[in-house]
Formats: C-alpha cells, sequence, structure tokens
C-alpha cells in the first residue's frame, strides 16, 4: 500500500474522523471560556453545525429514499420552527439570536438541518440498542416503535442538556422566562413528539434502501459529542 492510500485509509476511518471532531468540540468548549476567543467561537458556530453535520450524514446521500426523507424532515422541522417564533405554538415562546447564522422568516436555516442531523444519528444508535437489548423477543413491527420511542427519548434528553447552553449562548431566548433552566414543559413534549414522528417516517423505508450502524458507525458520535459539548458549556457558564 503506497503513502498515499494509507493516508486515504485513516482519513476515512470513522474512529480517526470521530477523534477529529472530538478535538475540534474541546478546543470550541476552551474557545467559549476565553473572552478574547468567544466572538471568533460565535462565528464558527453555524460552520461548525453544518459540516460536523453533513459529515454525520454523508453516506445517506447515496440513498434516494433517505434524500426525500431529509428534505421532508428539513422543509417540516424549519416550518414548525417558523410557526414557534411567530405565534408562540409547539414550543413555546421563543426567538432566536444572531449565533446561528443567516435566518428565513426569522428562523435560521441551519436548525431544520440540525433536527436532520440529530433524529438520523439517534435512529441508527436506537435501532442498534432495540436489537441488542431484545433480539428476537419481538416482531419488526415492535421493534420499530421501540427504536422511534428511544429516539425520541434520547432526543428530548440532548435538548434537556443543550437548553441551558444555548440559551446562554444567545442560539435562542424564551421570551416568558430569563432563567436557562425554566424552559417550558411543552418544548421537551414538542421534540418528543417531532422525533417520534420523523424516526416512525425514516423506520418506514426499507433497510435496503437506508444505512444502519455498522454502515456510518460515526453518525452517533455527531449527537454524543455535541452532547458533551453542551454539558461543558454548562459548567463554562456555571464558573464564569
Amino acid at each position: 500500500m503506497s503513502k498515499l492510500s494509507k493516508i486515504r485509509s485513516i482519513i476515512s476511518n470513522w474512529k480517526f474522523q470521530t477523534i477529529i471532531l472530538s478535538i475540534f468540540f474541546a478546543v470550541g468548549i476552551i474557545g467559549h471560556y476565553w473572552d478574547y476567543t468567544y466572538p471568533f467561537m460565535v462565528v464558527l458556530t453555524p460552520f461548525v453545525i453544518l459540516i460536523s453535520g453533513i459529515w454525520a450524514i454523508h453516506k445517506c446521500l447515496k440513498k434516494r429514499y433517505l434524500v426525500l426523507w431529509i428534505i421532508l424532515a428539513y422543509i417540516v422541522t424549519f416550518l414548525l420552527e417558523v410557526l414557534g417564533v411567530s405565534q408562540g405554538f409547539v414550543f413555546g415562546p421563543y426567538y432566536y439570536g444572531d449565533v446561528l447564522g443567516p435566518k428565513l422568516f426569522n428562523v435560521p436555516v441551519i436548525i431544520g438541518l440540525n433536527w436532520v442531523f440529530i433524529i438520523l444519528s439517534l435512529v441508527l444508535l436506537s435501532e442498534w440498542l432495540v436489537n441488542l437489548l431484545f433480539k428476537s423477543r419481538f416482531n419488526a413491527r415492535i421493534k420499530t416503535l421501540f427504536t422511534a420511542i428511544f429516539t425520541a427519548a434520547f432526543a428530548t434528553f440532548f435538548d434537556f442538556l443543550m437548553e441551558p447552553a444555548a440559551v446562554g449562548l444567545n442560539y435562542w431566548l424564551w421570551t416568558l422566562t430569563g432563567d436557562p433552566l425554566n424552559i417550558p414543559i411543552q418544548n421537551y413534549f414538542a421534540w418528543f413528539l417531532i422525533s417520534f414522528s420523523f424516526a416512525l417516517t425514516l423506520l418506514s423505508i426499507t433497510k435496503n434502501e437506508r444505512i444502519l450502524l455498522q454502515e456510518s458507525p460515526h453518525s452517533p458520535w455527531f449527537v454524543l459529542i455535541q452532547a458533551t459539548f453542551f454539558i461543558a458549556i454548562r459548567i463554562v457558564l456555571l464558573v464564569s
């Protein structure tokens, strides 16, 4: 094997990619802590979300039905965000700051993509976990239901971890409270129902038309690393 082939092999290895992504987010944690690097981190935020998210789902782009699901999930979640910001429905009354990049109808265009990244990654993780825990105890339909429930639960817990840090970083702000820990309960119900619904629609695609965890083992790490980032930011905000 030539040196160039070895380099390509290393770069394409999901473990190597996960380490690089972890380092990148670790730098982000440190950068958010120091005042003189904080503005630079704010500028980079939407690009980090976009690049790391595309990296998490790039293998899906070869699957026609997955691409259609991504488009549908993006449009619907973005419209729900628009409805939420304009009317206070869905999640509760809130508005977005200027950190997450360009907006359309007062909603950052990256938001719908982040929904796609999170749900898709957690479906892969949840499907693997359900098969590990239940094996052949249940039929395929019951396993699909459990996978959707696990996905929704994980996504809602992810949002629970993210909220105080996101508010502290001015990603978005809740209009009825200044307390980043006092988030409207309907927000978490909305996260659960939206994630559950799109997990079910994704799982309705036949297995040969979508990817499984073994085909994209790096995908769940996108969410896990993000969750670690937000936990660290919560700690930074508490001590700063």
